[in-house]
């Protein structure tokens, strides 16, 4: 689960604002889940730390505006360490791009994700009407886009006649658009990683085929569950993948690919993190990978402690993903506030 996927009704939405001092950045997550802030939240100038966006990259350097170029700065590690077992970095994986700079899923995302340094940008593959790969969240475009209808009874031109809504309050991303995948790696081959999760198995299996035929295997996966996987590995042999894991139990089944899974997907808890589980997923060369969403990101918001980043990865994980990926960059000293 996901914070993304926890339920928000009124009652939650309406007493959220109690659990937190952090006001300012409570209203960048909570316009990342899709609720709207309360305006006493809203209108609270965010403290110092941890660092709001504003304070790590203007907007005109990532939104509408921006000319370029764009370039991540120096990482610790190659950018294709996600796929290669004897890089040992802790990877940065943001969580629908960086929807705490730019609209979920957007190219002005992106752009943010690769100045900050994000290793990984996660992003979700559909279909349109007339069969092309989109990237977005929802089953319907009701929330993200200026728009109404289901994904896949709308055409890609149709699709592309609604601007995106939403997103932090400074910026301009009126030309911000639902992308396709070919828009997507020609922003970011090379200079960040680039997950695709199958929201629908056709979409998974085009994706998977597109990397194929572009030699995009050393900059991206996707994530899916097993019989998903078991889909994209019958029509691409090699694709690379990361399969979810439910369960401590599930971990072994899903190692039993040939090739073997660049990443496996588990949930950051204790029966996840022991080293029987984290041993097995190395065996295989691959790498484990949990969300942050829960865990180090409610500690940040709640107090500031950026350190529980950092305990995430002690705790056996090569890879984690966050609301806020700038937040853990900071944590790893990878980026200055």
């Amino acid at each position: 689960m996901t914070i993304a996927d926890v339920p928000l009704d009124g009652e939650l939405c309406a007493g959220r604002s109690a659990w937190s001092r952090k006001a300012g950045q409570i209203a960048l997550m909570l316009a990342a889940v899709g609720c709207s802030a309360p305006a006493e939240v809203a209108q609270t100038e965010p403290e110092l730390f941890p660092p709001t966006p504003a304070q790590l990259l203007p907007e005109s350097s990532y939104d509408c505006r921006a000319v370029g170029p764009f370039e991540p700065p120096a990482r610790p590690h190659d950018n294709n360490c996600f796929a290669d077992s004897e890089c040992s970095g802790w990877l940065v994986a943001g969580h629908r791009m960086a929807t705490a700079f730019a609209p979920e899923n957007s190219l002005s995302a992106l752009r943010a994700a690769i100045l900050l340094g994000v290793d990984i940008v996660e992003t979700d593959v559909r279909l349109t009407a007339d069969g092309q790969v989109v990237l977005i969240h929802d089953s319907t475009v009701d929330r993200t886009l200026d728009g109404t209808g289901s994904v896949d009874e709308l055409s890609l031109e149709e699709l592309r006649a609604f601007s995106m809504k939403g997103g932090p309050p400074q910026g301009d991303f009126s030309c911000d658009q639902v992308p396709t995948l070919s828009e997507v790696f020609a922003l970011g081959s090379g200079r960040i990683v680039i997950e695709l999760e199958v929201k629908d198995t056709a979409a998974g299996v085009k994706a998977a085929q597109y990397l194929r035929d572009h030699d995009l295997y050393d900059s991206a996966f996707l994530l899916c569950s097993p019989q998903e996987c078991d889909a994209l590995r019958d029509a691409v042999a090699d694709v690379p993948i990361m399969p979810r894991a439910k369960s401590p139990a599930e971990v072994a089944s899903v190692l039993g690919y040939d090739p073997p899974p660049e990443l496996v997907h588990i949930d950051p808890y204790d029966d996840f993190l022991t080293s029987e589980v984290l041993d097995s997923i190395r065996s295989v060369g691959a790498k484990a990978y949990a969300n942050a969403f829960l865990v180090a990101d409610v500690q940040a918001l709640g107090s500031g402690r950026l350190e529980a980043y950092v305990e995430m990865y002690e705790s056996g994980l090569d890879v984690v993903q966050t609301e806020q990926p700038h937040w853990a960059l900071v944590a790893l000293g990878r980026l200055e506030p």
